[in-house]
């Protein structure tokens, strides 16, 4: 008697082959890129974005970016790793368009967003001698 149970999707191990066969326009090593790896990029862009509609879009995004541009992926990392990465960058995209400023008051919470604090100011702010706010010059 035939089983009812939803066709499985054989996924290569390799992400070499993988990446290949989708480049090969094979539809299912696309599906099978996006099962394998959709639930950990979900998480990755929920986890900065703090929002769920947000990390859903970004993932799509991502999907998007990382399928027009898989001829770049070179397989010297994992293809977790290069999807990971585009999602962190999308996600920190749009979190740079949401907030264009910062609630100084937030951050000052806890000693860890003090540090995340000045680590990002200290990497954006750039100070010269001819500041007009510094004292004795």
């Amino acid at each position: 008697m035939p089983s009812h149970a939803a066709k499985q999707i054989a996924h290569p191990t390799n992400d070499t082959e993988q990446v290949q066969r989708a480049l090969a326009r094979d539809a299912g090593a696309f599906r099978a890129i996006m099962q394998t790896h959709n639930r950990r990029l979900y998480r990755i862009a929920r986890s900065i974005l703090r929002n769920n509609a947000d990390a859903e879009d970004v993932v799509q995004e991502a999907y998007v970016s990382a399928f027009t541009n898989l001829a770049s992926y070179r397989g010297e990392g994992s293809l977790k790793g290069w999807l990971s990465r585009i999602v962190i960058n999308k996600s920190l995209g749009r979190m740079r368009q949401r907030h264009s400023t910062i609630n100084l008051t937030v951050c000052w919470s806890s000693s860890k967003a003090r540090r995340r604090l000045f680590s990002f100011l200290s990497r954006h702010l750039t100070m010269t001698r001819n500041e007009p706010w510094r004292r004795g010059k």
